[in-house]
């Protein structure tokens, strides 16, 4: 089990997850995949996509453009590529006044872990720990 693999999951229901910590365990740092956030969902925040947040110029331009926000966050998307069966993202808020929806980190056993499902590019988990990186985490 390494980092950067996605995997079926069972904490509270069967969810794809990426590790973000690897080797032997036991506990396993984690974050749940989960749908894009829909533009109603967007509405008073700043969501860019991961490779967006890469740049800190692009960064900053971003959201300068889009004007008073409750908070900003990133979405790094993953699909078939990576081979998970749906588009989902990791999605975090970076540090800021407001609220954002966000995809919570977990710590998992082995034993909770069902199926590797893939893997990440070495650009997606570039994307990844840049994202988690911005947010603090």
């Amino acid at each position: 089990m390494e980092r950067g693999e996605f995997w079926w999951a069972e904490f509270d229901e069967k969810r794809p997850v990426v590790l973000l910590s690897g080797g032997a365990g036991p506990e396993f740092r984690i974050m749940q995949i989960v749908a894009p956030a829909t533009p109603a969902e967007k509405r008073g925040f700043v969501v860019m996509s991961g490779d967006q947040a890469l740049d800190a110029d692009n960064r900053r331009r971003i959201v300068e453009e889009a004007g008073p926000a409750r908070a900003v966050g990133i979405e790094v998307f993953f699909g078939t590529a990576e081979g998970l069966a749906e588009d989902g993202v990791v999605r975090v808020a970076l540090p800021q006044d407001g609220t954002i929806f966000c995809t919570w980190g977990a710590s998992l056993t082995e034993e909770a872990l069902i199926e590797r499902i893939g893997v990440c590019s070495s650009e997606k988990l570039h994307e990844l720990d840049v994202a988690m990186k911005l947010a603090g985490a």
